[in-house]
Parts: structure tokens; C-alpha cells; sequence
């Protein structure tokens, strides 16, 4: 599959994602009488916000405004704070990247060595413990967990902030929380590419010429574990986006997670669908460059692919 039909796919997904969330922003009513009090104000004045807001006239005619606004990157202005949407998401988006570095860096700092360890010893003991603890990171849910870390380093030790921003030490305990939760999934992962390289010719070969363990691991088990696993990392990035708004809500964190919470809360749907469309927007890119990146590390795949 070559670079412009990948981008075809993801311009068709984006307009799929912008309509899909045009029908389900309408299905919740009429936005202006979630916001307004229509007591204290005539039908004129509520006129007057839905085409301030694009919700006046027929369906048709909503849906063309609202998409001729997205297209010039108008999402909107926020019913709450009357700044732009889009404004209002980017301020929060920094805070989310910073977690998600943050949590990336521990994700794959635990998961490969660990995956390697259990790889390396399949069926066995550590096998066992490392698989046991990540089916239990996998299936203990985000904010069980996080509240958990707040008891231990918050109310018993007293060693880190609870919540809240203003140093790093606020940034310690929810992105450990997401890191764990991800490196649970990462390490079977990475289990299961070394695994698979092990069983390669190029591999046994290296063992049977008596090359030493470590020389064998780096060039050529490492290698080939390189696509499967350079092809799950982004995606379980855009993971961690799109899935923040509970740790975030737990630990206080001002991201575009806890503002989506927030504006659900609030009804105020330009921010929610600004919000929407943006992580959107990053996980159709992070799967378009994980399709590149697949192609550029292993061109056979273009090749079946053409074929």
C-alpha cells in the first residue's frame, strides 16, 4: 500500500470522525437551553445564540456551517469561558504530552527489560512472576490503581503530592500510573517479538557457531524484534492520550482528558468536540506514521502489499 492511498484512508477517517461527532453532539438536545436560562430570554435572543453557535436551521444547513468551520480550523468558542476551543484545548495539551513523555519513558524502561527476562526463560519461574504481574497491571483498572499509589506515597509515606500541579514531583504519581498500566501490555509484548526472533535461522545459527549470548541478543534477536515492536509503540502512545481523562481526573491534572470530564459536565460541546477531533487527529497520524514506518523497516511489506 503506497503513501497516497495511506493518506486517502486517513482524510476518510478524519471526515468519518468529524461526522460522527456532528450526529452525536446533536443527539443530546438543544445545546442553548443547556447553557441558557430560556426563562430570561426570548425566542429572538435564543434564535440569536444558535446561529451564533451554528445550531439554527435545518439539519443540513448545521452540518455545512459546522463542517465548513472545521475545515477553516474553527471548532467554535467555548459556552463557558468564550475563548476559542481550540485555544482552550492547546492550553491543556502540554500538560498531557508531558505525562505522556513522561509515562512512555517508564513504559519502555520496564517492558523490555522484563519482556526480555521472560522471553528468555519461557516456562519458567520468572516466566511465570512477570507474566502473573502483567496480567494483573492489564487487568487492574487505571484509577484502583492510582488511588493506590496516592495511599502508599501519599497518606503513608507521605513522600509525594497527591495531586495537583506546580513541580515535578505532582507529575511522579500519574504518569508511574499510566506508565504501569502500559508497561503491563508492553512487556507481552516484547515477550512475544523475542520470542519469535529466537526461533529464527539467522538466530539459531549464531547460537550453534557458539557466538556469546549477549553478542547474539544485540545483533540479531534486538533487530528483528524492532518492527512488531516499533509498531505497537505509537499506538500504545495514542493510547495514552485518548485514555487520560480518569488519571487525570484522579490525580487533578490539567489535560485534555480531565477536560474532557469537564466539559461532558458542563455541556460545552465546541470544547468537547475540539477535544475530540484532536485526539482523533493524533492517533489517525500515529497510525499513518506507524504504516510508514512498518514500510521503512521492512519493504517486503510494500512489496506483498502491491502484489
Amino acid at each position: 500500500m503506497n503513501l497516497s492511498i495511506r493518506l486517502l484512508r486517513a482524510v476518510i477517517s478524519l471526515w468519518l470522525i468529524v461526522t460522527l461527532v456532528f450526529v452525536c453532539l446533536r443527539l443530546t438536545g438543544d445545546p442553548v437551553l443547556a447553557v441558557v436560562n430560556p426563562d430570561d430570554m426570548s425566542s429572538e435572543m435564543l434564535e440569536s445564540y444558535r446561529r451564533q453557535w451554528g445550531y439554527s436551521g435545518s439539519i443540513f444547513d448545521q452540518y455545512a456551517t459546522y463542517f465548513l468551520r472545521v475545515v477553516q480550523g474553527d471548532l467554535g468558542t467555548s459556552q463557558i469561558s468564550g475563548k476559542p476551543a481550540v485555544t482552550v484545548v492547546l492550553e491543556r495539551l502540554p500538560a498531557t504530552l508531558q505525562l505522556v513523555a513522561i509515562a512512555t519513558v517508564l513504559m519502555v524502561g520496564i517492558g523490555v527489560p522484563l519482556g526480555t527476562l521472560a522471553a528468555m526463560n519461557p516456562g519458567g519461574r520468572l516466566d511465570t512472576v512477570i507474566m502473573t504481574g502483567s496480567t494483573v497491571g492489564f487487568a487492574l483498572p487505571n484509577f484502583v490503581l492510582g488511588i493506590g499509589l496516592i495511599l502508599v506515597f501519599s497518606v503513608m509515606f507521605r513522600l509525594l503530592p497527591s495531586g495537583g500541579t506546580g513541580s515535578a514531583q505532582h507529575l511522579i504519581l500519574p504518569a508511574l500510573t499510566v506508565g504501569l498500566a502500559k508497561a503491563s501490555i508492553f512487556t507481552r509484548f516484547v515477550r512475544s517479538a523475542v520470542l519469535d526472533a529466537i526461533k529464527l535461522p539467522c538466530v539459531t545459527s549464531a547460537t550453534a557457531r557458539g557466538l556469546p549470548p549477549g553478542q547474539v541478543f544485540f545483533r540479531h534477536i534486538l533487530p528483528n524484534c524492532m518492527i512488531p515492536l516499533v509498531t505497537m509503540l505509537p499506538l500504545l502512545v495514542g493510547a495514552m492520550i485518548s485514555a487520560g481523562a480518569v488519571v487525570e481526573t484522579v490525580f487533578a491534572w490539567p489535560g485534555i482528558g480531565r477536560l474532557v470530564i469537564d466539559s461532558v459536565s458542563q455541556r460545552d460541546l465546541a470544547v468537547l468536540q475540539a477535544t475530540i477531533m484532536l485526539i482523533a487527529f493524533i492517533m489517525i497520524t500515529t497510525n499513518l506514521l506507524v504504516d510508514v514506518a512498518y514500510a521503512w523497516l521492512d519493504p517486503r511489506s510494500t512489496v506483498r502489499s502491491a502484489t
